[in-house]
């Protein structure tokens, strides 16, 4: 496959674009940062997952029966990858069944079946990318 700048695969920089696309037009969250406890191991698109352990510069590992979510710093609570969270974790406090025990509000709650076309939005823009990587 043809590389980019930096051995990215110039798709894959377009998909990057339209991912952060996606996110830029969910609704806005003034977030308190007090839901860490809600954070646990969620399933995300491989293009999430590859920009995580980039932003990482690791594999995160879930021990069995780790019910918390490994991206968050334990001494603080934090999410080391907040800027490139998945969308399911974006996601929480803009759905209604997702709402913050905290009492964050977002400035339009989103339908579930918006939330549903976003999460399948997030998967088709990281398919286009891992599909011809697999085709290549």
């Amino acid at each position: 496959l043809p590389k980019g700048r930096c051995g990215r695969m110039p798709d894959r920089m377009t998909a990057e674009a339209r991912m952060d696309a996606l996110y830029a037009g969910l609704p806005k969250l003034a977030c308190q940062q007090k839901c860490q406890d809600s954070c646990g191991p969620i399933v995300m698109t491989e293009l999430e997952w590859d920009r995580i352990k980039s932003r990482l510069g690791y594999v995160p590992r879930v021990k069995p029966g780790q019910l918390t979510c490994p991206m968050l710093h334990r001494a603080s609570g934090d999410c080391r990858v907040y800027p490139v969270r998945p969308m399911l974790c974006r996601l929480w406090g803009l759905v209604k069944k997702m709402a913050c025990p905290w009492g964050c509000v977002p400035e339009r709650w989103l339908t579930d079946e918006e939330a549903v076309v976003y999460l399948a939005e997030a998967g088709g823009v990281s398919d286009t990318v891992y599909r011809q990587v697999r085709n290549g």
